[in-house]
């Protein structure tokens, strides 16, 4: 390669006027080296800690874009609960605190849900009885909510056609949800479809254009009502039969794969309503393909780490399980992979290496370097914890025992990534009268591997015109010309074993080359288009030569661009202390801590700082996510009357400021 003499001023004019394609050239030898030879470093097994014990099973998980847990256990599968109060809660993961929100009138135990494209949850379905009535079966409820972040709100929306209990859910590259399958009000398998649209917050049905199926609803229950409405007919039918809380995943191709817990395969698309089932590519007769497996119930399928290229077609993990109820649990594995199949409908599935340990109810996890993680399960019908974790490297297709943890975990537990890079492992239901309290962190083998990179502030997205896709994305770090690779990670919605969204995006790597890397930054390409990255809130990680990768940032992939200039101040808040309050402390020296929040969706909060009585300006500190938690401390020399302000500045410098009263006493 020549040599190049470019500064990073004149690099990002360069991409300002239309230079990506020629300056992703003049950088394409700083591709990275391959991700098998720099994880091979991986020497350790990786650590636990015990974390909190909590008050309720966190049944259900979902990592907000503020870095905290939220989690719906309704009941929970607790006898003592059964008829309430109805549980909803938002877990901080630093300092361990459980804040019970609410109670709400509907049972979300057994529901869904789905991170928008805002980074609200959208939660749909649960529980309106326990199988212990006259017809032996759970009944769904057909209630839906947003859980809106910003204001940390359980807010009730249009509800859904009929009940779902165990539906299956996940965001479509439009920024739609698909909700299907589940136990609707009467017990039976709800065949509907129904695509939820987040600008009017309603739901509505999808058909399939070439079935003829029929659903009747309560269809078979012998409950009074039970048989009706119907739905579907000729060209317009309803779903075909799959599992309650199908293994569904949204691949690049922008097609639905379903594929995990029964034998059979099948791609629903969503633009269409069409399902198919995939031809036998593997086997190359006339038989429409299939898992290796007779069945993998509880097991899991976990979407493998894409490359952010037009030609991704995507692989998947298929592990565990039992082949049917009350079968033998297995250790085996395949691979579902497109990309060798040759076309989005055409995969080529093969026998993977088996696992150590054979497991269902298992939790996996996609860690930064592009690793798979199966955490907990048991090796019979919820008994017989298995405190072995297994790593999977999508390099190699090999598995790697890792450290135990301390704690089984059996149905219904839940593990995630957080941005420090660990893993939260909580929850298990032995049975319906207990349950596993105490939370563990895993810390991955890169947190022995010495220092770690860093970035140093938010990520920027630099649009191609007005298109939320495609452009690039500059990354501050001090160690921009050490960094090998940079992943992208969408945040976590885990529940029963399972998360539709969990999916880690190559925007860098040695496949996938840097538009350029500088002292203090590295510049990358944003995902191509909404199929590989669906819009919502994603964490991103650089990773260097080691396959070491930083904490991570949280940024949205998929927004709309908003046309000229960011003339919009940040959103500024005190949270304590609160306005009007008295603070007493000792003479000449008061100590007072003061902490709120700051966000700013277009170009990101770039500093908080604090003026007490108007006097000099001090820098808050950031507590979480680029200052959307912020603390300051200091002390106050005089009694009497004082004035706390804070100043938030965006990225492009727009400013906004709040003060409040307070006043000082001596003690």
């Amino acid at each position: 390669m020549p040599d190049v003499n470019l500064s990073r001023r004149g690099f990002l004019k360069l991409l300002g006027v239309g230079g990506v394609v020629a300056a992703v050239g003049m950088f394409a030898n700083f591709a990275p080296l391959n991700l098998s030879s720099k994880q091979a470093s991986a020497q350790t097994l990786g650590s636990w800690t015990l974390g909190a014990d909590l008050p309720f099973p966190t049944i259900h998980a979902a990592l907000l874009k503020n870095g905290k847990i939220m989690t719906t256990p309704g009941s929970g599968w607790q006898q003592s609960n059964k008829q309430g109060p109805f549980k909803v809660s938002v877990f901080d993961p630093i300092t361990q605190i459980m804040t019970t929100d609410d109670t709400l009138l509907d049972d979300l135990f057994c529901c869904g849900f789905a991170q928008l494209v805002n980074g609200n949850i959208l939660i749909a379905g649960g529980t309106t009885s326990y199988a212990d009535g006259p017809d032996g079966k759970y009944h769904g409820g057909n209630f839906a909510y947003e859980f809106d972040v910003d204001t940390h709100t359980w807010n009730k929306i249009s509800s859904m056609a009929h009940g779902r209990w165990y539906p299956s859910m996940g965001t479509l590259s439009n920024g739609k949800v698909y909700v299907m399958t589940g136990l609707d009000e009467y017990g039976t398998e709800n065949d509907l479809t129904e695509i939820y649209d987040p600008v009017s917050k309603t739901f509505s049905i999808k058909y399939n254009p070439s079935s003829s199926n029929t659903y009747c609803v309560g269809s078979g229950s012998t409950l009074p009502g039970a048989g009706s409405p119907c739905y579907g007919g000729l060209n317009n039918g309803t779903n075909p039969d799959f599992s309650y809380y199908s293994r569904s995943l949204i691949m690049p191709s922008g097609l639905v794969f379903l594929g995990g817990m029964r034998k059979k395969l099948r791609l629903w698309d969503p633009s269409t309503g069409i399902w198919s089932l995939p031809p036998d590519h593997a086997h190359g007769d006339d038989h429409d393909d299939d898992m290796i497996a007779s069945g993998r119930t509880y097991g899991t399928s976990v979407l493998l780490p894409l490359n952010n290229t037009t030609s991704e077609r995507g692989r998947v993990l298929l592990a565990g399980g039992q082949a049917n109820s009350g079968a033998t649990v297995q250790n085996t594995a395949e691979l579902v992979d497109f990309n060798a199949g040759g076309s989005n409908t055409t995969p080529f599935v093969s026998s993977a290496q088996p696992m150590t340990y054979a497991r269902m109810y298992v939790d996996p996890v996609i860690l930064p370097t592009g690793e798979v993680v199966i955490f907990g399960g048991t090796s019979g019908s919820n008994v017989n914890s298995v405190l072995f974790p297994e790593m999977f490297d999508p390099i190699t297709n090999t598995w790697k025992v890792l450290s135990p943890a301390s704690v089984g975990r059996f149905y219904h537990s839940a593990s995630l990534l957080l941005p420090d890079g660990r893993v939260w492992v909580s929850s298990g239901t032995p049975n319906m009268n207990t349950f596993q309290a105490t939370t563990e962190f895993y810390s991955p083998w890169y947190f022995d591997e010495g220092t770690r990179p860093i970035i140093t502030g938010a990520p920027t997205f630099q649009p191609i015109g007005d298109q939320p896709y495609s452009g690039t994305i500059t990354i501050p770090t001090p160690d921009g010309l050490n960094i090998s690779s940079v992943s992208l990670l969408r945040l976590a919605n885990v529940t029963h074993h399972f998360d539709a969204e969990h999916r880690c995006i190559w925007l860098a790597s040695s496949s996938v080359p840097f538009v350029g890397k500088f002292a203090d930054s590295v510049v990358v390409n944003a995902p191509i288009n909404a199929n590989i990255a669906p819009p919502g809130y994603y964490m991103i990680h650089v990773l260097n030569a080691l396959g070491v990768p930083s904490e991570a940032k949280i940024i949205q992939i998929g927004a709309p661009v908003i046309s000229g200039p960011d003339t919009t101040p940040p959103i500024i808040g005190i949270s304590s202390p609160s306005a009007r309050s008295s603070i007493m402390g000792p003479s000449g020296a008061v100590p007072i801590t003061i902490s709120g929040t700051a966000n700013d969706s277009s170009s990101g909060v770039q500093s908080v700082k604090i003026s007490i009585d108007s006097e000099t300006e001090m820098s808050a500190t950031p507590t979480i996510i680029d200052y959307s938690l912020w603390t300051f401390s200091t002390t106050i020399s005089t009694q009497g009357p004082h004035k706390i302000k804070a100043i938030a500045t965006d990225n492009v410098g727009n400013i906004s400021s709040i003060e409040i009263p307070i006043t000082v006493f001596f003690n």
